[in-house]
């Protein structure tokens, strides 16, 4: 997973199909990588935006905490999502794409939540992961 720090975050975005694309990096653009993708879960964001799944509610902190939580766990090494990542270690060099996929429906079975609306939450995360360095990740 080491191999995410040398992926810029429109490396990940260019991975996107162009709706999400155009829409997260409105997001970006106005309030920043994580508090767009607080934005993009909530789907408090673009109006275009319709929520694929999971409850409309004015407190969307519990759901965006457990997003982060479980992304974490994937991406720092957590044995509930050792078969997802040996999917992933399959692919070299890494594959965008597949990772996003990957990462999105595994959190999305977790969550209870699309993966095509996870993606998009996804491709930032890693961005954010990738520029901390897996190790300073994973130690928060």
């Amino acid at each position: 997973m080491g191999a995410i720090q040398n992926i810029t975050l429109d490396n990940w975005l260019s991975e996107l199909k162009a709706y999400q694309r155009n829409s997260i990096v409105t997001l970006i653009d106005e309030y920043g990588e994580e508090d767009a993708v607080e934005k993009w879960l909530s789907a408090n964001g673009p109006k275009d935006n319709v929520p694929f799944g999971g409850l409309q509610s004015a407190d969307t902190k519990p759901f965006l905490e457990k997003f982060k939580a479980e992304f974490k766990k994937f991406v720092c090494n957590h044995p509930d999502y050792e078969e997802e990542r040996k999917k992933l270690n399959m692919e070299s060099p890494v594959v965008k794409a597949i990772w996003i996929s990957v990462i999105s429906a595994a959190l999305g079975a977790t969550l209870g939540f699309a993966a095509t609306l996870l993606a998009p939450a996804v491709a930032v995360m890693l961005s954010i992961a990738g520029k901390m360095g897996l190790n300073a990740y994973c130690v928060n």
